[in-house]
């Protein structure tokens, strides 16, 4: 039998079908997944918007006893009487007015942000739900025509503003309150006590010593300041003006209690682990009026503040005993009390004398030794009257002479320059002590009320050890000062 010939379609043609059957199937896709989307997107709610509600609007003067029960610390009271404001069972303590106005205001004027739930809704909540069970803040108000009101504040709303969920008792309803109502019911009894902070005056500070652990000591001199224990060094002026701007910022966070009535020992005060002495300068106190016009003066005399350093209350805490008081200060503001030691004041600049106040200068090298004397003269005018600048002040010339040959002071003071701009950076062994042999170089610095004399010692193939009024506690590169050349 002869095999059936079957005529193949072309490629032109099968194209030619099968592109509109491909746009059929498409637009049926299409078409099939928009009718299942419009059936199974729900209607989205709308957007809410928060109701605020006043629970309670009265003024401060209704308002009789606030009691607060909270997790951290035994409840207490506070009760207005003729006198003020005082703490239940304790008419002595005395109130941080900013904390007890919160604590008055926010019991009078109950104002929530939202409602969030109903405890008898069909969601079936419950007060845990929101940290309003037992153990949570609890408020209570009492006013003077016998009304009263309690509130439970819970835990933190999740959320980007700040906000605690709320729940007045006898309302079944949850609100969500500002976090400033919870920040003042949330604190401890002693919390609330004033604390006398020492709003010291740095620039009064004449003398800072540290006691016990680290022990040292620091005095403002005629020429700046320096640590005369355990080793006498001048001090970096910046590093000074820092630790000064750190005791004038000096804060206490809390008041603990009289030092009579507790147990200094377990407090870690008796004796301390350390204690800071400072000696404060005599001063004259100016008084002004309305216009800025001095009204009188009144002389100061100089007195000590003694704070006594103790143990960690907690991780961010410690006592301190300061004018009979036992209060916590916070390790982000008064920490440097416990570490502050003498490694990150020690001059850098030994040759710090300023020009104007510099008198002599000594130079001893190779056992050869060169003195400069520097002086200043008035600058007389033709008509033989002091030369003054626009401020009044006289115009100086300065003179500088060695033995009785002048010197040019501009080459001199080119050369003392690049002697104040050295520094010593590179600390030397903890244990060095000074070689018996003789200097490499000394150099004496005189001024109008000190001296001082930085030698240069062998230490090594490439350093030398500074030593300041022989006290050696850097060291350098050779060279360092060696090199310079003066006139």
């Amino acid at each position: 039998m002869s095999p059936v010939r079957r005529r193949a379609l072309s490629a032109g043609r099968r194209k030619k079908w099968l592109i509109p059957l491909l746009l059929l199937a498409l637009l049926a896709a299409l078409a099939g997944g928009w009718l299942l989307l419009r059936r199974e997107t729900p209607e989205l709610p709308l957007p809410q918007t928060a109701q605020s509600t006043v629970l309670c609007d009265r003024a401060a003067q209704e308002l009789r006893r606030v009691a607060i029960e909270n997790p951290y610390d035994a409840p207490y009271a506070l009760i207005q009487t003729e006198n003020g404001w005082q703490m239940e069972g304790d008419a002595g303590f005395v109130f941080r007015e900013t904390m007890l106005e919160d604590m008055v205001n926010n019991a009078c004027q109950i104002i929530t942000e939202d409602t969030v739930a109903d405890l008898n809704g069909p969601a079936g909540w419950t007060a845990a739900d929101f940290g309003l069970a037992e153990g949570c803040v609890r408020v209570t108000a009492e006013f003077t025509d016998g009304a009263g009101l309690a509130f439970r504040i819970g835990v933190p709303v999740a959320g980007e503003i700040p906000g605690y969920y709320f729940q007045l008792e006898g309302d079944s309803r949850v609100f969500i309150i500002s976090q400033d109502v919870y920040e003042a019911y949330s604190n401890t009894r002693m919390a609330l006590h004033e604390v006398s902070d020492p709003a010291l005056n740095g620039s009064l500070i004449d003398r800072i010593a540290f006691t016990g652990s680290q022990p040292l000591t620091l005095e403002k001199q005629a020429d700046g300041w320096y640590m005369t224990a355990p080793f006498r060094y001048p001090l970096s002026d910046a590093a000074m003006d820092a630790l000064l701007k750190k005791l004038e910022g000096l804060r206490f966070a809390q008041y603990v209690g009289r030092a009579d009535a507790l147990d200094l020992a377990a407090l870690g005060l008796q004796p301390p682990l350390r204690t800071l002495t400072l000696d404060i300068a005599p001063s004259i106190v100016t008084g002004y009026d309305d216009a800025g016009q001095v009204i009188g003066e009144r002389a100061l005399d100089g007195y000590q503040l003694i704070f006594a350093l103790g143990d960690y209350a907690n991780e961010v805490s410690f006592y301190c005993l300061y004018r009979g008081e036992v209060v916590k200060a916070t390790v982000f503001s008064a920490g440097f009390l416990l570490t502050q030691g003498y490694d990150g004041l020690l001059l850098a600049a030994p040759f710090n004398a300023p020009t104007n106040d510099l008198q002599r200068l000594v130079w001893r090298q190779e056992g050869a030794e060169t003195a400069y004397d520097i002086s200043l003269r008035e600058r007389v005018l033709p008509n033989n009257d002091l030369e003054t600048d626009e401020n009044g002040s006289v115009v100086y010339d300065v003179i500088v002479s060695r033995g009785s040959e002048a010197v040019d002071s501009d080459a001199f003071f080119n050369a003392y320059r690049s002697l104040v701009s050295l520094r010593t950076e590179d600390r030397l062994p903890a244990d060095y002590t000074l070689p018996d042999a003789a200097p490499v170089l000394e150099v004496t610095l005189e001024r109008s009320a000190s001296a001082r004399t930085v030698a240069l010692y062998p230490y090594d193939a490439l350093h030398r050890a500074v030593a300041v009024d022989g006290v050696a506690r850097f060291l350098v590169e050779k060279g360092w000062a060696e090199n310079i050349v003066w006139p």
